[in-house]
């Protein structure tokens, strides 16, 4: 069953402002959280990708932008161009490839495999959106579920992107991460 995060990701992609200013062949990232005055964001940063032919492999390129909707009313709220404002200057964010998908920790995966986890991680990212509405506590064990799922799905080479992107979310997730030392 789709969830609200998965839906809205879905309902971006179809929008006019997507369909304005994003290329058809970006990719949608993992969402990111942001609570500002009461208020819950999601927002959605857009990466490059384009398939290679070799090992059926896609090559992934730096997040390019972010769109940010407001949780609540689904209503996009902000679109940030990110060639012009770069959360790192350690970071290349325009031009060359990054990394490639499926990385490492999914590669042996089946599509169906992959989906289902996937979902199962959108479906976590509703509860999390909806406790920060609620501005309820979340328990370890969701903490440590989410983080685990997070760490396989989110793809190697844009970690540091999403570090530079949401530096306390994904600190909180993943562990904390200098992006000056992969330069």
């Amino acid at each position: 069953m789709e969830g609200r995060t998965e839906k809205l990701m879905r309902l971006i992609r179809k929008s006019p402002l997507f369909e304005q200013l994003v290329p058809q062949e970006a990719g949608i990232g993992w969402p990111i959280p942001l609570r500002k005055e009461k208020n819950v964001y999601i927002k959605l940063p857009m990466f490059g990708f384009a398939p290679k032919s070799e090992d059926g492999k896609t090559a992934l390129f730096p997040p390019f932008s972010i769109i940010t909707i407001d949780w609540a009313s689904g209503k996009p709220v902000e679109y940030l161009d990110l060639h012009y404002v770069k959360p790192d200057e350690n970071l290349q964010w325009q031009g060359q490839q990054v990394g490639v998908f499926p990385h490492q920790a999914v590669a042996d995966w089946r599509i169906g495999e992959y989906k289902e986890k996937r979902s199962e991680l959108l479906q976590l990212y509703d509860e999390l959106f909806n406790k920060l509405v609620q501005e309820d506590q979340f328990t370890d064990e969701w903490k440590n579920k989410f983080s685990k799922l997070l760490a396989v799905l989110v793809e190697p080479s844009l970690k540091p992107y999403y570090h530079a992107l949401g530096a306390k979310f994904f600190g909180q997730f993943l562990g904390v991460y200098d992006s000056s030392k992969s330069s």
